[in-house]
């Protein structure tokens, strides 16, 4: 953001330089075929795309204070440095303007308010199509991480943690309606709030970045952050990664882990030689704990996946079916035996099978530490699995331990 702001301050000195120049020849340029392109605008609180045809007829799409417009029509004229733009909503402006011809031109009244408009070279909407993951917040939070995927129906749905007035927020597949429009996207988010449907507006400008790191495409995200009464520039990166699960025969080692949203009981559990305070729960036991099992996944094929991990010197293999729906996957550990519990897993790849991302809400994160806990008790001969109430009383101690947590596990692919 601090190469953005440069580059506007650099923008306006050649703009101060462009006027003054203009002035002393006391010449009057036709800047009619210069205006011609699409143009964004991107403040705080006011974003527009401005597309000018050679024939001095316009359209515009923005959001100002929250208010959005699209395909809005007009015509803008120029005659040397000042500008007249029409338009069929009333919304017009008559000033002045300095150009610098393919990068940028800069509106201004006499009162002296200014908008600095970036020539916008091509239209971003069909990059954007597919999924995206950032593990960047743009907070100081470091459990912060979201999947988008934006479809070609004008539907982005969003899976991960956003940071709120300070608290971390669980999104599991929220979905909002967008518009590209050259390098700027508009949202349209519906809410029930108190029985009556809230409609709210937002503006994001990116930068598509193709084949940016080994990993694939990047795109970085500009916006504004609300902090209080002000606004806070901010931006995330978002690497492209894949819509469609790529599974066989695939082996994943274990690299990190995101927890957030923990609310518990003061209340202890035994996992893998350690002990477990899940109120204290903050992703640093258990990243350990999984790292010195040397813990990894592997798929023999598109329907089993394998859990393995090293307990008392010897690996212990777990392979369960799965049952994959989108991004969604099912493991069956019922399948093995009826005293486990399934547990759902929203998995996302990138691009180049470099990396897999595995979620867990609450209900599924109890299931997966439950299950792994009776497995453990009953290959120490600590557990008769077929005790059905011994069984049940360490799912319910689970689930009545956690009110909520949400986990994401990151696995990189094993050399």
């Amino acid at each position: 953001m601090k190469k953005l702001l440069l580059m506007f301050a650099a923008v306006a000195t050649l703009f101060t330089a462009c006027n003054n120049e203009a002035d002393d020849n006391n010449v009057k340029h036709d800047h009619s075929a210069d205006i011609v392109g699409t143009w964004t605008c991107f403040t705080e609180n006011y974003a527009e795309v401005l597309i000018i045809n050679a024939d001095g007829t316009a359209v515009s799409y923005g959001v100002e204070d929250g208010e959005y417009w699209e395909n809005v029509r007009g015509t803008v004229t120029t005659n040397g440095n000042d500008i007249t733009m029409t338009f069929e909503d009333d919304d017009n402006f008559t000033g002045h303007f300095d150009i610098i011809p393919g990068m940028a031109f800069s509106l201004f009244e006499d009162s002296g308010e200014r908008y600095i408009y970036q020539y916008c070279k091509e239209d971003l909407s069909e990059e954007i199509i597919g999924m995206w993951v950032s593990n960047n917040g743009p907070t100081d939070m470091d459990n912060e991480i979201q999947i988008r995927t934006y479809g070609k129906d004008g539907i982005v749905i969003t899976t991960g943690v956003r940071t709120i007035g300070g608290n971390a927020e669980w999104m599991l597949n929220e979905e909002c309606k967008y518009k590209v429009v050259g390098d700027l996207i508009f949202k349209t988010r519906s809410k029930e709030v108190d029985g009556q449907l809230k409609v709210s507006h937002s503006a994001e400008r990116f930068v598509y970045a193709p084949k940016a790191t080994a990993l694939g495409d990047i795109i970085n995200v500009f916006f504004y952050l609300p902090m209080g009464d002000s606004y806070v520039e901010s931006t995330v990166s978002f690497l492209h990664i894949k819509q469609n699960l790529d599974l066989n025969n695939k082996n994943y080692d274990y690299s990190n882990i995101y927890v957030t949203n923990v609310k518990a009981k003061d209340a202890e559990f035994e996992f893998a030689g350690q002990t477990l305070n899940l109120a204290n729960m903050d992703g640093r036991i258990l990243d350990k704990m999984m790292k010195t099992l040397l813990f990894n996944v592997s798929f023999p094929s598109a329907t089993e996946i394998v859990y393995n991990y090293h307990y008392n010197g010897v690996n212990v293999p777990m392979p369960s079916p799965i049952v994959v729906d989108g991004n969604k996957m099912t493991i069956k550990k019922s399948a093995n035996n009826p005293a486990y519990k399934d547990i759902d897993v929203w998995t996302f790849q990138d691009q180049d099978n470099t990396q897999m991302h595995m979620y867990m809400p609450t209900y599924a994160f109890e299931n997966f530490l439950a299950n792994t806990i009776v497995e453990m008790m009953s290959s120490e001969g600590k557990l008769d699995l077929t005790n059905v109430e011994k069984v049940a009383e360490i799912y319910a101690a689970v689930a009545e331990a956690i009110e909520t947590i949400n986990v994401s596990f990151i696995f990189k692919t094993a050399k």
